[in-house]
């Protein structure tokens, strides 16, 4: 298993999947890792967004999301483009 490119392909489909509405990033790792797809690391999965975001899949959004695994802490979301 190639995690960053299983990563970014499983990143690219969520991020089509919502259809241009804000997710949080962590709505990704926490979905993937239900699929049984997750680094030793959570932090990996920094590169795989800054990877589909150089790539044209995503930017960031307006939204503000409050991040579950870290103490709620307010971040921007995502959306596909």
């Amino acid at each position: 298993m190639n995690f960053d490119k299983d990563a970014l392909g499983f990143l690219i489909h969520f991020a089509k999947r919502t259809k241009g509405k804000p997710f949080c990033a962590e709505d990704v790792t926490l979905s993937a890792m239900e699929k049984g797809l997750a680094p030793d690391d959570l932090r990996e999965w920094g590169k795989i967004f800054n990877q589909a975001a150089k790539d044209g899949y995503i930017v960031r959004s307006n939204t503000v999301h409050s991040r579950s695994m870290g103490n709620h802490t307010k971040t921007l979301g995502w959306v596909a483009i």
